[in-house]
């Protein structure tokens, strides 16, 4: 039967999160909770699960091994507390919380309590971000230097208590993290908002990993949508598309030559070599 899961809040996320839970062999979706009694009634029926409004109800009538969280950012803490504190494994999507303090709280909790907390940064599931790091392990692209990342559109609507920081460029930083295997040594940048009124949708964040950087920029302003990613190596230089799963090397080809008391490096052209990318959902890949 697998591991009994429920999932909390029923927006966008919460919908791939219970049909992906109800496709995968070795989970059970045993109920879902939401506010919204007519999208709870439309996904139970439409998953063969239960359903409650109530959190206090889903937790006391049902036991699970572990649920998703997919609720607005300001309840994490509530709802993941309620959680850790009834036994359960939780998976929250990202940001942990909206307070560095208050996800640290989860963390301890769960560590008390015996349980696991992930958080949901899909986009370390990409498969082109798994490429990239074969590629890394591989040695293809030599030491990085440098890590730039652009992810931008239009305002999403159901964001209503997060900015375009909280929003997407934790996304980024997560990465540029997982790519450096470090934190960052420094971290500055700029925000604001240009069209909303009492949020930043504007940022551009820099981050120093010893003599290595990285640039993320985000808004909800641009009129397209732009997921990418640009990596420099030693040996390489890559492009990362994330909406497309595809990455693009360029290698390096040079020689160093001495001139006189000068050392000069001459380059060589190089052509675009597209890496083969096996394409999947990314959230499968994490629920898996």
């Amino acid at each position: 039967m697998g591991l009994n899961v429920g999932v909390i809040g029923l927006g966008n996320m919460g919908k791939h999160h219970a049909r992906i839970y109800n496709q995968l062999e070795d989970s059970n979706l045993l109920a879902i909770c939401e506010q919204n009694q007519s999208i709870a009634a439309e996904i139970s029926e439409k998953y063969g699960c239960s359903y409650e409004t109530d959190l206090d109800a889903f937790f006391s009538k049902n036991t699970f091994d572990a649920v998703s969280i997919t609720t607005p950012t300001s309840t994490h803490y509530e709802v993941a507390k309620k959680a850790i504190e009834n036994g359960c494994h939780v998976l929250i999507e990202k940001p942990i919380t909206d307070h560095f303090k208050t996800g640290l709280e989860l963390i301890d909790l769960a560590e008390k309590k015996g349980v696991s907390i992930m958080v949901g940064h899909v986009e370390r599931f990409n498969p082109a971000i798994l490429v990239l790091k074969e590629l890394i392990k591989e040695g293809r692209i030599g030491d990085i230097m440098s890590l730039t990342s652009k992810r931008v559109g239009i305002y999403p609507n159901r964001i209503k208590d997060a900015n375009v920081v909280i929003d997407l460029a934790v996304h980024d930083i997560d990465i540029f993290n997982d790519l450096m295997g470090m934190d960052p040594t420094e971290v500055s940048g700029n925000y604001g908002s240009a069209l909303l009124e009492n949020r930043a949708d504007y940022a551009e964040v820099f981050l120093k990993y010893g003599d290595k950087s990285g640039h993320v920029q985000v808004n909800w302003i641009t009129p397209v949508r732009i997921r990418k990613l640009s990596v420099t190596g030693t040996k390489a230089y890559v492009d990362l598309d994330y909406m497309n799963q595809k990455v693009t090397l360029y290698e390096s080809s040079y020689s160093k030559v001495k001139e006189g008391d000068d050392i000069n490096i001459q380059f060589s052209e190089t052509s675009p070599v597209e890496i083969p990318v096996p394409k999947s959902e990314p959230k499968r890949l994490f629920s898996t």
